[in-house]
């Protein structure tokens, strides 16, 4: 029997809308299966931890700290949770945590590095760039710098450290034949840092502020004989024997 036109019409029609619908189950139910496949199964599960970047500390006091959660599907891993336990850690400086796909979390660790040195409570301490005390010595160490500073509040101790750190980083990196002629660096406030130089010589730094600036002022400045040297207000600088 042949079909009219219009009837084979409807007749396609039908089959299309069939095969639309097919096609809209088959994607819910392969999306479903994949959403199950990355937050609920086993296959994407945490297996490894990598750590890189670690100098002084050790792998395991990081795993420890970290707390990874191995078996828990890698998707469901609460990154910024483990990066903030990694980052109680007191010789960390960064951390940053990510998924390496299948089963890893890497974690990668920059330690922070000592600048200076203080005395602290009676301890020889460490102190970084942003004026942490971190670690300890047996006795002073002599590839550093001693930073003299008696300041008992706590707040204000760890800014006037962060200061000083800040101009001893930006003399190391821009005038190492000055760095050469420090002793110590002493400051009673953040905006009074002193540079004890030999021969018994003093440059009054000020703030941290603008220490390019005074580095280029003091090269000149210490052609002249004098006793201290005062770049704290580098475009008017002075001498005093």
């Amino acid at each position: 029997m042949t079909l009219d036109p219009f009837s084979e019409r409807i007749r396609s029609e039908r089959r299309r809308r069939w095969i639309r619908i097919a096609i809209a189950v088959l994607a819910v139910a392969g999306l479903g299966a994949l959403v199950w496949l990355i937050w609920f199964s086993s296959v994407l599960a945490v297996r490894d931890v990598e750590v890189a970047g670690r100098t002084t500390l050790k792998q395991a006091q990081v795993l420890r700290a970290a707390q990874v959660p191995a078996g828990r599907p890698m998707a469901r891993v609460d990154l910024e949770a483990i990066e903030g336990r990694i980052a109680a850690l007191n010789r960390v400086d960064t951390v940053e945590v990510s998924r390496s796909w299948p089963r890893t979390v890497s974690i990668r660790i920059v330690e922070r590095k000592a600048v200076v040195w203080a005395t602290v409570g009676g301890q020889v301490r460490g102190i970084d760039r942003n004026g942490i005390a971190f670690r300890s010595y047996g006795s002073p160490p002599k590839d550093l710098l001693e930073a003299k500073i008696t300041l008992t509040d706590s707040r204000d101790r760890v800014q006037t450290f962060q200061a000083v750190a800040e101009v001893v980083v930006a003399i190391t990196g821009q005038d190492p034949a000055l760095l050469r002629q420090i002793r110590s660096v002493s400051a009673a406030s953040k905006d009074s840092i002193e540079l004890e130089l030999d021969e018994g010589r003093t440059v009054v730094w000020g703030s941290s502020d603008k220490a390019e600036r005074k580095l280029v002022v003091l090269d000149s400045l210490l052609a002249i004989d004098a006793a201290r040297y005062d770049v704290s207000a580098p475009d008017q600088p002075t001498t005093r024997e």
